[in-house]
C-alpha cells in the first residue's frame, strides 16, 4: 500500500513539476489571431478524459452486477 501511493504521489509531482521546465514561451503570437495549441486543445483532452473514464465506470458497474 505504501509503495503504491508513493508512486502515485511521484507521478503527480513529477507532472507538476514539468509544468514549470519550459523557460521561454513558445506560444508568443505572431499576429492576434494565432493561438498556442495547448489552449484550443485544452477542451477536447478534458472531455477525451471525461469519455474514457465514464466507459470504464460504466464496465466496471456493469461487470459487478453480471
Amino acid at each position: 500500500m505504501i509503495k503504491k501511493t508513493l508512486s502515485i504521489t511521484l507521478v503527480f509531482m513529477a507532472a507538476y513539476l514539468s509544468c514549470f521546465a519550459q523557460l521561454e514561451d513558445p506560444c508568443v503570437p505572431v499576429d492576434n489571431d494565432s493561438f498556442c495549441p495547448l489552449d484550443t486543445w485544452v477542451i477536447v483532452l478534458a472531455v477525451a478524459a471525461f469519455a474514457f473514464t465514464a466507459i470504464h465506470l460504466y464496465r466496471k458497474q456493469k461487470a459487478i452486477q453480471a
